[in-house]
């Protein structure tokens, strides 16, 4: 919880003017029982991307660097990131992250593009460099405790319909059912991530006992096809049951043999994820 006069500091304005803008409704707050004003991390991240606002101090919201929304988009940082991810600064690959993000960038635009990118050059710098290994494996662990912390930016929504997922059996990747799990939650979704090498079985289970709107399945691996296509051939069957849509997506999913099903989806990016997930809320609403 933040008073009105650490907000104040953290976005450089009078504490006057968080008071109005709290009284008018612009920032979520609550009270103390001595009346007191009381605003929520998420919901101050939520008037820093709302109203473009430029923060000053960053460290009262728990940052990793100032944010100024007119010098960030994600066609500007993708060789900054690249570079940072490659010389193993952390702290400053953080900033990057949280930077787009308060500016008002949409979470899936900043995964799809100047992440995705970074970490494809990364990745493929085996093949010229001996310590390409090291260095992807040093990239990806900067970016699993970055987008930790991105998601605890992400305002929750008060009875937000669940949804759960993982990576298939045999997958060990963990950053992209992580990404899917941030990009649900940022679309109003409350996102149980279960992490690498889940069986669907195991799903099922997840999916019945959280009563999930959405089971997602990410798939970067594949070692055998058919037997994948008809253990998540279960799941959509199991899923359909309850009314449950099954998302699969990831860069091998298109070599899992998948029955065409009503209560299934095929994807390529967070982009379709995140409109995916914006459609079925709202045809949940009407």
């Amino acid at each position: 919880m933040l008073s009105t006069r650490e907000l104040a500091r953290a976005v450089g304005v009078s504490e006057s003017s968080i008071k109005r803008w709290v009284d008018d409704g612009t920032i979520r707050s609550t009270r103390t029982v001595g009346g007191h004003r009381r605003i929520r991390r998420t919901d101050a991240v939520r008037f820093v991307r709302d109203t473009r606002a430029t923060v000053v101090v960053p460290q009262i919201l728990g940052l990793a660097g100032p944010v100024d929304p007119k010098s960030m988009t994600v066609a500007g940082v993708g060789e900054v990131l690249t570079d940072l991810l490659m010389r193993g600064s952390e702290p400053e690959a953080r900033a990057v992250l949280e930077r787009l993000y308060l500016a008002g960038e949409p979470l899936a635009a900043i995964l799809d593009g100047p992440l995705r990118r970074a970490l494809d050059e990364v990745g493929a710098l085996w093949r010229k460099d001996r310590a390409g290994i090291l260095l992807e494996h040093r990239a990806v662990q900067i970016c699993v405790r970055a987008l930790s912390q991105l998601s605890t930016l992400v305002p929750a929504s008060a009875g937000a319909p669940a949804a759960v997922g993982s990576a298939v059996a045999g997958d060990p990747y963990l950053l992209p059912s992580m990404a899917a799990a941030l990009v649900l939650a940022g679309e109003g979704f409350d996102a149980v991530n279960l992490g690498p090498d889940l069986p669907a079985t195991s799903l099922v289970e997840a999916m019945t006992r959280l009563e999930a709107r959405i089971v997602w399945v990410s798939v970067s691996t594949v070692t055998d096809g058919p037997a994948l296509g008809r253990e998540l051939g279960s799941l959509v069957e199991a899923a359909a049951v309850r009314h449950t849509h099954v998302v699969v997506g990831g860069r091998a999913a298109t070599k899992v043999p998948l029955s065409a099903a009503p209560n299934l989806y095929v994807g390529n990016s967070m982009a379709e994820l995140a409109a995916f997930a914006r459609g079925l809320l709202a045809n949940s609403d009407g």
